[in-house]
């Protein structure tokens, strides 16, 4: 077991810190524009600049708690600062969630309760596989990538940088993703996306 600290304190910041306690985990506080207050089961320990004022007294291992709705984020540049200075960001596979054998994942992606990730696939850094979706198998996902509660990915499907697959989304099998695009909850994918932007409906289509 590691003690942790987590960066962010809304409520995926929340859910990541029940998950890591659950598996055993200590978890020393975390870090956010403003203190969560008693909403946030561990301590506030400052600002997100605080892992570099207080580098020699926190824990080697962080926990990106920050959430995506969004395309860009700054998950990838907070994890290149925490790496940058010596922490260590594991991937955490929430206990509830099924990862197969052999599946890849990079740094500061995390999996949480519920999903199911099979045999074959690959997950880039700072990803997030939120509660209730399934990655089937041989997908690949590029960095920054967040595959929202309840999405679907059949096999094969391929996801671009810093996309954002909405609530209960659907992705067909083999079809491609570019990066920097946005599935709108609800939505089906049944062709290959090569522009950059907002999908919606069934089948999805751009609207921005």
């Amino acid at each position: 077991m590691s003690d942790f600290f987590v960066l962010g304190g809304g409520g995926h910041a929340r859910v990541l810190i029940h998950a890591l306690k659950r598996l055993g985990h200590d978890v020393h506080g975390y870090t956010a524009l403003s203190d969560g207050g008693e909403c946030v089961p561990t301590p506030y320990l400052g600002t997100d600049d605080a892992f570099e004022q207080l580098r020699e007294s926190l824990p080697s291992c962080a926990a990106l708690g920050i959430g995506k709705i969004g395309v860009q984020t700054p998950r990838l540049d907070l994890l290149d600062r925490l790496q940058s200075l010596g922490f260590r960001v594991p991937v955490v596979l929430a206990p509830g969630a099924i990862c197969h054998e052999g599946v890849q994942t990079g740094d500061g992606t995390v999996v949480l309760d519920g999903a199911v990730v099979v045999i074959g696939s690959r997950l880039g850094r700072a990803c997030i596989v939120n509660t209730n979706a399934t990655v089937d198998h041989d997908c690949v996902l590029g960095d920054d990538v967040h595959i929202a509660p309840g999405a679907t990915l059949s096999g094969g499907v391929e996801v671009g940088d810093h996309c954002m697959i909405g609530t209960g989304a659907n992705l067909i099998q083999m079809v491609r993703i570019c990066a920097d695009c946005m599935i709108g909850a609800g939505a089906t994918v049944v062709s290959d996306i090569s522009m950059p932007g907002i999908y919606v409906g069934t089948p999805a289509r751009r609207i921005a």
